[in-house]
């Protein structure tokens, strides 16, 4: 079943979200993205969106398709990172490629 949720384009919070998420479209920064995202999605929390409703929200979703630009995402690499992650965890060392922006 799909709901709906509504969001409030007057709150200063969502505002300052969305014009931040729009800015690092074009942003090469990783670690940048990821502190301004965590910044935007505990604020928006704090002003009550959650849940579904915040995975879900626009900036949510503009942040994660930036984050997904930058690391060149595709099935291949996804699953890719999930082997290596599971022989990191193990502690053998893994190679990885390296897709220059």
């Amino acid at each position: 079943m799909s709901k709906t949720a509504t969001a409030n384009g007057h709150d200063e919070v969502v505002q300052k979200a969305a014009a931040d998420a729009n800015t690092v479209q074009d942003a090469c920064n990783l670690v940048a993205v990821v502190g301004c995202f965590h910044r935007h999605l505990v604020a928006l929390h704090q002003s009550g969106v959650s849940g579904d409703d915040l995975i879900n929200h626009p900036v949510a979703l503009a942040f994660t398709s930036k984050l997904n630009s930058l690391c060149r995402m595709s099935l291949d690499r996804e699953m890719a990172a999930f082997d290596a992650i599971n022989k990191l965890q193990r502690g053998e060392d893994v190679e990885y490629d390296v897709i220059p922006l």
